[in-house]
């Protein structure tokens, strides 16, 4: 097992383009990191640098304590499964497990030692005879981490490799995956698109934009104390209500208005607002569908910060169930239980959790 870290890496093409801007990270033994954010953003292209499948144009990658940047993929001691990971059709489960070992010069004996203590620890045993194409679901995946895991790599690489899965296979995928990395305690660097993804399977992410590093931390602090309005609604399912208010200063406490609506902030941010000027200013407010409530007895716990609104419409997803209600024009979503009996057309009284407001500067879009 090995530690990760990458000092002020950069990707330089010679258009002038650049696919990733003076990027750090330190990833510790056994963690499972995963690189997330939208298509385009560096994150494959950080996963090739540190394979050595990719030149680095600046900044150095050290694992376990050494220095990478020279060597040779074979010499960085990695394993990578790619998008498009597949099983050799025509060898059995033993030999795709094998094959690695061949091509860096083991031995039979180690081989075989290899193979089926990899098998163990991944509970295959019993498919090491059966030809890999008769092997399917998680037992399959199984085989192509194990054919990885065999060459014992300081570090192994995952280029998002379940995005063409889906439904209850990818989930099954998510929890072996999940498993197997508690069971191993191997470095994991994992690449994904999906934000509810990487919060469940990840120990560390990395929040990754236009190549640059937005915010890294474990998923609970991602989720709590976003650094900027860009990953607290890229890490909300159902989207955030985000939009635009103005700070006032009354009785020494910081008051919100949207349009011609009065609500009040917590006690913490009141005082962030206040000692950071922003009295008289206008900033942007977000709030996550979950922290907007119908139930009764919020809408008593939260009598400042209660809105009159019109149910418009009721959806679910995979995360639950929610109602988009209009307020003057304006969409809002909020999460509704069921026993709430509300109905498209119903006049509603929803309640804000206060503690539960973001707040950003209006120009930067950093967290106040």
């Amino acid at each position: 097992m090995a530690g990760l870290v990458l000092k002020n890496v950069a990707k330089l093409y010679p258009n002038g383009g650049v696919g990733v801007k003076d990027f750090s990270l330190e990833i510790q033994d056994g963690e499972f990191a995963v690189l997330v954010g939208p298509a385009g953003s560096g994150k494959s292209t950080l996963l090739r640098m540190i394979g050595g499948l990719e030149d680095i144009s600046l900044g150095d990658v050290y694992i376990d304590g050494e220095r990478v940047n020279d060597l040779e993929p074979r010499e960085r001691n990695v394993a990578m499964i790619f998008r498009n990971y597949m099983l050799y059709p025509q060898m059995t489960v033993y030999e795709n497990l094998a094959f690695g070992l061949k091509l860096t010069g083991c031995g039979k004996s180690e081989i075989h030692e290899r193979v089926l203590e990899t098998a163990r620890l991944l509970e295959i045993e019993g498919l090491l005879e059966l030809p890999s194409e008769q092997v399917t679901g998680i037992d399959r995946y199984k085989v192509v981490v194990g054919r990885a895991l065999a060459r014992r790599p300081r570090v192994l690489l995952m280029d998002d490799p379940m995005i063409r899965l889906d439904g209850q296979l990818r989930q099954e995928m998510r929890e072996g995956l999940a498993d197997l990395h508690h069971r191993l305690g191997v470095t994991v660097v994992y690449v994904t698109e999906d934000a509810s993804e990487a919060m469940l399977i990840g120990t560390r992410l990395a929040v990754i934009r236009d190549g640059v590093l937005e915010q890294t931390g474990t998923p609970e602090e991602i989720c709590r104390k976003p650094q900027n309005r860009f990953v607290a609604e890229y890490f909300s399912n159902p989207p955030m209500n985000v939009m635009t208010a103005r700070v006032e200063e009354e009785n020494g406490r910081a008051i919100l208005w949207v349009d011609d609506r009065r609500g009040v902030f917590s006690p913490e941010n009141s005082r962030r607002l206040l000692e950071g000027g922003y009295a008289g200013k206008e900033i942007t407010i977000a709030i996550r569908p979950g922290d907007i409530h119908a139930e009764k007895e919020w809408a008593e716990k939260e009598a400042d910060n209660c809105l009159q609104a019109s149910a418009d419409s009721y959806e679910e997803d995979e995360s639950g169930a929610y109602m988009t209600f209009s307020i003057d024009g304006e969409s809002v979503r909020a999460r509704v239980p069921e026993s709430a009996g509300i109905r498209p057309g119903d006049t509603v009284t929803l309640a804000v959790d206060s503690a539960k407001v973001y707040i950003f500067d209006k120009d930067t879009q950093k967290a106040i």
